[in-house]
């Protein structure tokens, strides 16, 4: 009995690693050429290159976790389809943002935002399978992560309309920066930093060929809600200058500990 063949949708994030190393060169050696070149060099990096990776190995880590059948569906044909939507979607942002047309970039933001939805729905649906396995609450880092990004493609639908858009309201013009800042700690530190910080907790000590703290699954699941809450409330000096500040346990980094760093403690102690 032969296995179901499962498409190479990583494969993808090489093709956006490519794409932003030559963005990368054009925007060095011919400066202008490429429109929005900050906006796009940021992008094909943080939506390109990592999110395709985090879409295709959050879902591989947590199939496993889950123990799919390798013909359920959800184990790999919905996690293509994810991929595929993203990436073509991706492009429609990319062009909207090219074209200075905010209706497309709204689209096309509006359609990651659904994608990250789905992919967080459908962790947390594969969560409630058989999760023997201690190590389940990376999961929860991944559906916390998938929050965040929808969080952050709603923010930039609402930045895109202030920047395109001449009819936008006061209110919005002003508030682009803000929002811009607000959108940057979703994608980057939410995003991004949740998947990285889950996964660390249990492959930062394999990559180190070392033992992790018997105590850091225990750190992180604690520290998982710490973390949300401090992403939450961080943008909100930003937001609403002047009127509120950040609790002083957001910034206070030295209280708040990383959970991959209790996962490399052992390795401190030798």
């Amino acid at each position: 009995m032969t296995k179901p063949r499962v498409p190479r949708t990583d494969r993808v994030t090489t093709i956006w690693m490519c794409t932003a190393a030559v963005a990368a060169a054009v925007t060095i050696v011919a400066r202008g050429r490429i429109p929005q070149n900050l906006w796009t060099m940021i992008h094909l990096v943080t939506l390109g290159v990592l999110s395709n990776g985090i879409f295709q190995w959050s879902w591989y880590f947590t199939r496993a976790l889950a123990h799919l059948a390798p013909d359920d569906r959800r184990a790999g044909r919905d996690n293509t389809v994810r991929i595929t939507a993203f990436n073509l979607s991706l492009l429609l942002l990319i062009g909207g943002m090219w074209s200075g047309l905010w209706h497309v970039t709204v689209t096309g933001a509006t359609v990651v935002g659904a994608i990250a939805a789905w992919h967080g729905w459908a962790l947390l649906t594969a969560s409630r399978e058989r999760l023997a396995s201690r190590f389940a609450v990376i999961i929860r880092y991944y559906i916390a992560a998938a929050f965040f990004l929808v969080v952050g493609a709603t923010l930039a639908g609402f930045v895109t309309v202030a920047m395109f858009d001449a009819n936008a309201p006061a209110w919005l013009a002003e508030a682009r920066d803000r929002l811009t800042v607000a959108h940057a700690l979703a994608g980057v530190a939410g995003w991004v930093g949740l998947t990285m910080g889950g996964t660390l907790v249990t492959l930062g000590p394999t990559a180190m060929r070392t033992r992790m703290d018997p105590r850091a699954v225990s750190f992180a699941t604690s520290a998982l809600p710490m973390w949300v809450a401090a992403l939450l409330s961080s943008p909100a000096p930003a937001l609403w200058p002047g009127r509120c500040a950040s609790p002083p346990w957001v910034s206070s980094s030295s209280w708040v500990r990383p959970p991959w760093a209790w996962a490399f403690r052992w390795s401190a102690r030798r």
